[in-house]
């Protein structure tokens, strides 16, 4: 799992090299609406080619399921469930709740269960938010914000190029702020908050109208979605909506017990409570953001050739048989950078330049260190090949320009014969560090000896 969450970094390297069942497990969820995602940042966010092409927000694999009503989250008989009120109210009985190192106030504990619906599967689909960017909430926003959780958290606020408020991605938060991952590799908890005039995408699918809970007055449906059978670990899901404020709620835990199901359950109460003591939440308090420069400009391949910063560093000898598709320059908080395409057919020439990161530093190799960047020493599939703490160098490894050789980018090129669907020839991928200017290329059709006389002139 962890060779695969790699790759869905990198971006640049087909699902079906990663392993023998790659189409069966999507690589990463390249999330970017209330969908949980795999160990990156944040749900809008893309580092490298990706985030030269487009700011785009992707939901997670298609899976198929079975649909039933299954049993209330809660199955104690004395925790409240739907069938213990009175009059719409929670009955004064005695309550377990789940383990909680914080609790707000002795009320809250009287939590209502949730109906579980099956989720069929999950859509994938896309969102693209004209002019995104983004802001860290402070501790401060987030006290305002969200309600006392048994967890902290950290949180990001999502605009649109106008400055007005997309909406907020919150994650449970590890002891050194990052997103924490249940078994390493899920996200544990995300928290998506949409306000007035917000955006977010339905991604969920059931094959019968969902029933709905009654929280303290408020709808809600909720869902597990067991989409990784053999791995032990389920989706639990909850929509609802208070006021002017929407929420989406992905909790990712263990399949068979009741964890999952009373983590759920003991958030959403929370929240919809609080709401109801306190009022609805301000978002305004997000409005006016401080603004970054933001670029997104589709060139010409003379404009491209012509831009200050990087054209100098695109190859002037593309074999002939390739044309020239498009060309894209970009400015956000993640990246400065130009890339441009060529394309015949279904073979490409991916050539991006931007400055270079302190992850690409790291990533440079030498001549010597034929581990890190020698793709005849592994084998497809590479989850199986390659070992874990080369993953970084072998996937996209950096060469200093003056120690690049014919023979590198000969060690870097491998050849696949039987691509079902595609054409059998050879594809690279690599970056090459200038004094302050990195390289990276993504290529297929492409000889070493026609990508090396790309660089050489």
């Amino acid at each position: 799992m962890k060779s695969k969450r790699l790759l869905a970094a990198m971006g640049n390297i087909d699902d079906r090299f990663i392993s023998e069942d790659a189409e069966t497990f999507s690589a990463g969820n390249k999330i970017k609406t209330s969908t949980p995602f795999y160990r990156n940042r944040n749900v809008f966010r893309f580092a490298g080619l990706a985030a030269c092409v487009a700011v785009v927000l992707f939901c997670v694999w298609a899976v198929p399921g079975l649909f039933n009503r299954i049993n209330p989250v809660i199955d104690n008989p004395d925790v409240i469930t739907s069938d213990n009120t009175q009059n719409g109210n929670p009955t004064d009985v005695a309550v377990n709740t789940p383990a909680d190192p914080n609790p707000i106030t002795p009320e809250i504990e009287k939590i209502w269960s949730l109906t579980l619906n099956k989720v069929d599967s999950q859509f994938a689909g896309s969102i693209s938010i004209e002019g995104h960017f983004w802001n860290e909430l402070t501790d401060e926003q987030i006290s305002m914000i969200f309600p006392d959780l048994p967890f902290p958290l950290s949180a990001t606020a999502n605009y649109r190029g106008d400055g007005s408020l997309y909406n907020i991605m919150a994650y449970e938060a590890s002891a050194n702020g990052e997103p924490a991952f249940y078994n390493d590799f899920y996200t544990a908890t995300t928290i998506e908050v949409i306000g007035a005039g917000g955006g977010s995408m339905e991604d969920v699918i059931y094959e019968y109208e969902p029933v709905t809970t009654d929280i303290w007055g408020v709808p809600v449906i909720a869902g597990v979605f067991d989409f990784k059978k053999n791995d032990g670990v389920a989706l639990y899901i909850a929509k609802f909506t208070v006021g002017d404020t929407a929420y989406n709620i992905k909790i990712h835990d263990d399949d068979a017990g009741d964890s999952g199901k009373d983590k759920l359950s003991l958030v959403v109460n929370r929240i919809i409570y609080l709401h109801q003591i306190n009022g609805s939440v301000d978002l305004s308090i997000l409005n006016d953001p401080v603004m970054p420069e933001l670029r997104d400009e589709i060139l010409t391949l003379d404009e491209a050739r012509n831009d200050p910063d990087f054209g100098a560093y695109l190859p002037e000898n593309i074999p002939s048989r390739y044309v020239f598709e498009s060309a894209q320059r970009v400015i956000n908080q993640e990246t400065d950078c130009l890339f441009v395409n060529w394309n015949v057919g279904m073979d490409y020439i991916n050539w991006q330049i931007s400055k270079p990161t302190e992850y690409d530093f790291d990533r440079i190799v030498s001549a010597d260190e034929k581990e890190k960047y020698d793709m005849s020493l592994y084998p497809i599939p590479w989850a199986e090949s390659i070992p874990t703490e080369l993953w970084d160098y072998v996937l996209n490894p950096v060469f200093r320009i003056d120690e690049l050789t014919l023979d590198i980018i000969k060690a870097r090129a491998y050849y696949v014969e039987n691509d079902q669907g595609d054409t059998p020839n050879w594809r690279m991928a690599f970056s090459v560090l200038y004094d302050n200017v990195i390289v990276r290329v993504n290529i297929k059709g492409v000889t070493p000896e026609q990508v090396w006389e790309m660089f050489a002139g």
